[in-house]
């Protein structure tokens, strides 16, 4: 660090070592159970003709493995907070590593009771583990996958990557749950909200108006019916968030201009607000605690390289134009997801069901269960072995 003092805040490796920590765990599961059951092969098949539970197996080899996965994963997050000098957070990391180490251990599992051999399983494993490293979100970014998509949610690909959910959960977390951040994490973001809506929003369906006007202005140009098709689709989104009424005039560029020049008052009153409402809050903070324990504070457990990572603060565009949409392309983490059904941006703060509100954090802890539990019914009911042992025979 330039300062001479090593500090979190200014650690450009935190989101390297978070990256590594998830593929660290996804690959001790794996690799720990993969022989598990292979190596028992005769003594299931004397169970077999003795008619013993192969239930019963299979729940005494995920509780050991539960059990290792348990004491591994605690013992990575002791010894790497202590080489990093990471403070808090502890028990949410060991959770989403010891949950992402119980998945592949179940997926290592599965793949020891298809396989026949312990080459071919060897084998496998490095192919299991490539799509998690490139897929989780950080080697190769899912805006450049999906660059075209109106809603910029990760995409489908994405979604069935375990590291994905679980790397999208650690840095998230470690970004909005931290000692210093998770003070004035609402209020940042009230505050980004209404800026992302007034500067970059309003600017682009200012652009798609001005753009239509000068068409309908210019005889040599023809009126190009995009534009229209972007303000009618975005102008219903833009009266929920600002909470005007739908607007109801003609599509003239005064009626129009008129309802985006209130909606900007009303951003920028509630922006206002917002600031205010901060500067007491840092006001009331520094009052008790006094300003060094703010800096204190924020140098032991705020990171700027994982705040320039999780608000995407490379990108030349706040927003672009897709289809008929305006899609953000900062700024996730404060930022509501559009749709309702679970997807979103990637390091976006919560996921929306219905109306529900889910941080992230806990609706990616849920993902990586239920994929528990799936890999954990193929395990009991030995469907995958049975269809994989009838093909070859």
């Amino acid at each position: 660090p330039e300062s001479g003092v090593y500090s979190i805040m200014e650690n450009k490796n935190l989101v390297s070592y978070f990256f590594m920590a998830i593929i660290v765990a996804i690959f001790l599961g794996m690799s720990g159970s993969a022989e598990e059951i292979i190596k028992d092969r005769a003594l299931l098949k004397r169970e077999k003709f003795l008619h013993l539970s192969y239930g019963s197996y299979i729940s005494s080899k995920i509780i050991y493995m539960a059990a290792v996965c348990l004491v591994q994963t605690f013992l990575f997050i002791v010894v790497g907070n202590l080489i990093m000098g990471i403070h808090g957070l502890f028990w949410i990391w060991w959770m989403i590593l010891f949950v992402s180490a119980f998945l592949s251990a179940l997926i290592g599992l599965l793949l020891s009771q298809c396989l026949n051999s312990v080459v071919a399983i060897y084998i496998s494993i490095p192919i299991l583990l490539i799509p998690q490293i490139l897929l989780c979100g950080l080697v190769v970014k899912f805006d450049d996958l999906n660059s075209k998509s109106e809603t910029g949610n990760v995409p489908v690909i994405g979604d069935i990557i375990p590291s994905r959910w679980a790397y999208e959960a650690m840095a998230v977390s470690s970004f909005s749950m931290n000692e210093y951040e998770k003070q004035f994490f609402e209020q940042d973001r009230d505050k980004y909200t209404c800026m992302f809506y007034r500067e970059a929003f309003l600017y682009e369906l200012q652009s798609q108006l001005e753009q239509r006007q000068d068409e309908i202005d210019r005889p040599d140009k023809e009126e190009k019916p995009e534009h229209l098709e972007i303000l009618r689709s975005e102008l219903p989104y833009l009266a929920e968030i600002c909470g005007m009424d739908d607007y109801a005039g003609d599509w003239s560029y005064g009626s129009v201009k008129g309802y985006l020049d209130e909606a900007y008052s009303i951003l920028s009153d509630r922006g206002n607000e917002t600031t205010l409402r901060m500067d007491r809050q840092v006001s009331n903070f520094i009052r008790e605690n006094g300003k060094e324990e703010l800096v204190n504070l924020k140098r032991d457990h705020y990171n700027l390289q994982l705040e320039n990572l999780v608000l995407n603060r490379d990108t030349k565009h706040l927003a672009v134009v897709r289809g008929s949409h305006v899609v953000p392309r900062s700024g996730y983490v404060f930022l509501n997801p559009r749709t309702h059904n679970g997807r979103a941006p990637f390091y976006s703060g919560v996921k929306l069901i219905g109306n529900s509100e889910i941080p992230t954090l806990w609706y990616n802890m849920a993902v990586l269960l239920l994929m528990c539990l799936l890999v954990g019914a193929c395990l009991y009911s030995d469907f995958p072995g049975r269809f994989v042992r009838k093909e070859r025979n």
